[in-house]
């Protein structure tokens, strides 16, 4: 395994943000493992949240009338 960067994450969409983030998930367990077990896995997982958080913060909201 290895660390995927913020930085190689940049041009993912949100969508496929999620779509890798669960993938992994689903890796770690048809393998037996949990994210615990795999230290770069956990930098990798908490990269895509952090690309997420600042992507899904950047959405300007809906004007209300």
């Amino acid at each position: 395994m290895f660390i995927i960067t913020k930085e190689e994450l940049e041009h993912t969409s949100v969508a496929q943000l999620k779509a890798l983030y669960h993938s992994i998930f689903a890796d770690l367990a048809n393998r037996v493992l949990s994210a615990l077990d795999c230290p770069l896995t956990m930098v990798t997982l908490e990269n895509i949240r952090a690309v997420l958080r600042r992507k899904q913060g950047l959405k300007h909201p809906a004007p209300r009338f």
